[in-house]
């Protein structure tokens, strides 16, 4: 069955160490968006922080941002939303001050930490957005609307462990999972890329063994077990590269175009 819809994920995926898109895979979109195959990033990232990229590569799919959480068109129409209930968020809260766990807050109006620290500077520079310092009590203010949650752990190895506890002391009422070396992403229960990528083909008549997703973490896995071809990059997590159908060599940062070239524009006069 032809492709019609490519999901990319972006840290890892579509983007290279200095998070930029190499020619290669901004090329290959194009010619495929070209063919009338929908493109459509699906990141962990904000919509803000998304945004500039769906524009650098001609994206008119709508957005998939905090991991499934918020759906927006490239125009800033929201389709649907899955934001955290406000109580659940105070206790999430709570959890992260008893603990001394840094935690950041996704919202409409923006990225809020309690201060501009070590790892609120790096998150800033890597997404390319500006945050606001606000505070515990300027957090506990923020409980309407929040779509995600972000968790900065020490050390690699407390990632894992750190996620898994959260999803113990929150169970059936959020997820969370590790979206990068050391980050945990938490989302209201039921949230992930795989089930908004759903509602979306969904939306367009497009079938999920129709879609091509592409991924290089663990957050990735359930879009990757998904679609009808999961490919994950091989710089990618022991648990995402398990779950995928394929996996993409990413030398270069051109590992969506590899997959793209042999699973999408194969036979069409196009080749790796």
């Amino acid at each position: 069955m032809a492709i019609r819809m490519i999901v990319t994920d972006m840290d890892g995926t579509l983007l290279d160490v200095k998070n930029g898109i190499s020619e290669a895979n901004r090329a290959a979109l194009k010619e495929a968006t070209a063919m009338g195959v929908h493109v459509v990033i699906a990141t962990g990232r904000m919509y803000l922080s998304a945004l500039p990229y769906a524009k650098e590569i001609g994206v008119t799919a709508p957005i998939i941002s905090c991991n499934g959480a918020l759906v927006k068109t490239t125009a800033g129409k929201e389709l649907f939303a899955s934001p955290i209930a406000p109580n659940v968020v105070r206790e999430i809260l709570n959890c992260m001050k008893e603990r001394g766990w840094y935690v950041q807050i996704y919202t409409d109006e923006g990225l809020f930490f309690c201060e501009r620290d070590r790892r609120a500077c790096a998150y800033e520079k890597s997404a390319g957005v500006e945050g606001k310092a606000v505070g515990w009590d300027g957090l506990y203010a923020l409980r309407t609307r929040v779509f995600k949650l972000l968790s900065i752990s020490d050390r690699a190895e407390e990632t894992a462990a750190r996620a898994a506890e959260i999803s113990c002391m929150f169970e059936g009422r959020v997820r969370a999972v590790r979206s990068k070396e050391k980050y945990i992403d938490i989302m209201a229960e039921g949230v992930s890329k795989a089930a908004s990528i759903e509602r979306l083909a969904a939306s367009l008549g497009i079938s999920l063994r129709e879609v091509l997703a592409l991924g290089d973490s663990d957050n990735d896995c359930d879009m990757l077990s998904a679609a009808g071809i999961g490919i994950a990059m091989t710089t990618g997590t022991p648990a995402v590269r398990e779950t995928a159908d394929f996996l993409a060599e990413n030398g270069a940062a051109d590992g969506v175009a590899r997959a793209v070239y042999t699973y999408v524009l194969e036979g069409k006069g196009k080749k790796a």
